[in-house]
């Protein structure tokens, strides 16, 4: 059994107290202090190698870790987030709230695997939505909260693999990891003025309106700026949000806010899928 400290960097050493703390909490102690039971503790199943990853961490079974195993997504976003349209994290790395200008950016993201694979593993067709706040620090590799749920029909697999896929899309450390269980809608108007997306379990749901530029009959776009560390990523779909959080503790709702639609890359190899290529492949 291998237990760390999440909150220590690698090489650092805990203290003895702390050391006690973590063991007392893996062992379901009462005896734990309440300061220590933000860590987060692990047992590595039998044959598993250690890999940090987004949760920050994942285990690989059978001596395979993620630099072994090809992998790509193409994903298709609903995304809003408490800036102002358009969002100046992708200009600034640093996020400024609509109505206060704090540096916070609350998102909510719907999100669908149009094509992907990790492994052997079928990605396609998975549904899954991010919730969270990257507050000051993210363009400093370091964010705040994060809650990622999937969809019931979601397996241990497809989870890990994804999981390790976004943590290429979104290279921060988060603070605070959570994940959860909901069925997701995820819906786009025939004209393309409208998107709508929703957690089925009532948490959060997502309303764009189409921003209407010069010619209101054409959707607007931001070409040439990169999402995040994506490999690849079609233009920024303008659009306004109204969108709301509500669940572990978190609670936040905003309108008329930053909003687009985007598709978006990432492969092991830094190149782009085949347009060609099958959904199983």
């Amino acid at each position: 059994m291998i237990v760390r400290c999440l909150s220590k960097q690698p090489g650092e050493r805990c203290q003895r107290g702390e050391v006690r703390a973590a063991l007392e909490m893996l062992r379901g102690s009462a005896g734990a202090p309440a300061a220590q039971k933000s860590c987060t503790m692990m047992r590595r199943p039998r044959g598993g190698t250690y890999n940090e990853a987004f949760h920050p961490f994942a285990w690989t079974v059978g001596g395979r870790s993620p630099a072994d195993v090809p992998w790509y997504a193409r994903l298709k976003y609903i995304e809003a987030c408490t800036c102002n349209l358009f969002c100046p994290c992708y200009f600034n790395k640093q996020a400024a709230h609509k109505h206060t200008g704090a540096a916070m950016c609350n998102f909510n993201m719907g999100t669908v695997v149009e094509k992907g694979k990790y492994g052997d593993v079928d990605l396609t067709g998975m549904k899954f939505w991010l919730a969270g706040d990257l507050g000051a620090d993210w363009g400093k590799g370091d964010a705040l909260w994060l809650v990622v749920t999937f969809e019931p029909t979601a397996t241990k697999e497809q989870k890990d693999g994804l999981t390790t896929i976004l943590t290429k899309i979104y290279p921060v450390k988060w603070k605070s990891f959570e994940t959860d269980t909901s069925e997701i809608t995820l819906t786009t108007s025939p004209d393309g003025k409208t998107a709508h997306a929703k957690l089925a379990n009532g948490k959060s749901e997502i309303k764009l309106t189409r921003f209407a530029g010069a010619n209101p009959a054409r959707g607007s776009q931001i070409n040439n700026v990169r999402y995040f560390a994506a490999t690849w990523n079609s233009p920024f779909d303008l659009y306004f949000s109204d969108h709301y959080y509500k669940g572990f503790g978190k609670s936040y709702e905003i309108q008329k806010a930053n909003g687009f639609l985007i598709t978006v890359e990432m492969t092991s190899d830094g190149k782009r899928i085949p347009s060609g290529a099958k959904k199983s492949d």
